[in-house]
């Protein structure tokens, strides 16, 4: 959660920095989603660096690139350009939290622990971008956009220490390999690793659309309801939005471990879709029902990433682990590039910011993301699966 404070910083500020850098809405999603692809392009390379060493080694170089990256925007950054370099290399150092992170939690715990505790880190992740967004909308306003990236790059340091707290992984959990990066061709061998893949896939691209455009859609709303936002700053209504989904994540998770991780997921897919259509059709309605229908979709949008992330972990052994790991999050976190990207370009498509129509086809391709997620749990492939 310390790690990951840098994740929400350029959308919580994107409304300002739009207006400062005289950003159109494409740049916006380039500048909200290229931190992803610095994570999607790095985690090949760290996730076999963990395999050759000592993760903790990993996190710690990963957490002072990240940093570093962090200060340059408050110091350096003056405009469109420079701030997609320092952001792009703020997600290489991102790669190096979270991944590995997780990959440690898992090398230190066995059996039916490993698959709980991934969904108790998904919703640490939650926890931690929820935490972005407030911290940004408060610092923003109390002492300028500069503040929040020296927060984050705080942020990433104080992490250090609690590495000190980690002990060694349980004898036979972590394997070690001299190979430059993981054994790709084994994991994708494996039907249900693809399957929890490409659920993941298409779970960042609409949580991070969304991540990177609420508060954008929250500003239009509020002017085209001609201000009456309740008193509720844009921002901290979408942090609180991310915490709702805390707890139902850890409950989701829980269901598609009893239940079966497939149609629970396949459940919460379909109903984000749903919640996607009723917010492109409502996109200038009352700002109560739009709120409403936002907090909502944070759950049904990030709800069931505990359980994919369970089921990508029950899916492996600690053969595959590696590369199933680093599969997930390069391709999962390449399309939580894309969805922000793809959005901005239909907002400049349809009109603008401003245009209501815009916003319907924002979250209509926002919903895309859980399509894939549900064709991925419905797919029956033809080879025999292990899971």
């Amino acid at each position: 959660m310390l790690g990951q404070l840098a994740i929400m910083a350029i959308p919580a500020v994107s409304v300002d920095l739009a207006v400062l850098w005289e950003m159109d809405a494409s740049q916006i999603g380039w500048l909200g989603g290229i931190y992803f692809a610095g994570y999607a392009v790095a985690l090949p390379f760290l996730t076999g660096a963990a395999n050759r060493m000592d993760g903790r080694i990993v996190y710690l170089v990963a957490a002072l690139i990240s940093a570093t990256a962090s200060f340059s925007v408050a110091l350096f950054a003056d405009g469109f350009w420079w701030a997609l370099v320092f952001r792009f290399a703020a997600g290489i150092g991102f790669a190096g939290i979270h991944i590995i992170g997780m990959k440690m939690l898992v090398d230190r715990l066995t059996g039916d622990a490993q698959p709980r505790a991934s969904a108790f880190y998904t919703g640490a992740f939650a926890i931690g971008s929820g935490c972005s967004f407030l911290a940004a909308g408060l610092l923003s306003k109390l002492f300028g956009w500069e503040a929040v990236f020296v927060s984050a790059g705080i942020g990433s340091l104080l992490s250090l220490p609690v590495l000190l707290l980690i002990g060694s992984p349980l004898v036979g959990n972590e394997i070690r390999s001299n190979r430059l990066f993981p054994d790709f061709p084994s994991a994708l061998r494996d039907a249900e690793i693809i399957r929890y893949v490409i659920a993941y896939a298409g779970n960042l691209w609409e949580v991070f659309a969304v991540r990177v455009w609420s508060v954008p859609f929250l500003a239009f709303n509020v002017a085209a309801n001609e201000g009456s936002g309740l008193g509720l700053d844009p921002t901290t209504a979408v942090g609180f939005s991310v915490f709702v989904a805390v707890p139902l994540n850890l409950v989701i998770a829980e269901l598609g471990a009893r239940w079966g991780r497939k149609p629970v997921i396949f459940a919460v897919s379909l109903a984000s879709v749903v919640v996607c259509g009723l917010l492109g059709w409502q996109a200038s309605g009352l700002f109560i029902l739009v709120l409403a229908l936002l907090l909502v979709h944070g759950i049904t949008s990030y709800g069931d990433v505990g359980a994919i992330a369970g089921g990508i972990v029950a899916a492996t052994t600690g053969e595959t682990r590696a590369a199933a790991l680093a599969l997930f999050g390069v391709i999962g976190f390449t399309f939580g590039f894309l969805g922000p990207l793809a959005v901005g370009l239909a907002i400049d498509l349809a009109g603008g910011r401003d245009e209501p129509l815009a916003w319907f086809w924002a979250f209509t391709v926002m919903a895309l993301g859980s399509v894939a997620s549900a064709s991925a749990m419905a797919w029956k492939p033809k080879l025999p699966a292990r899971f």
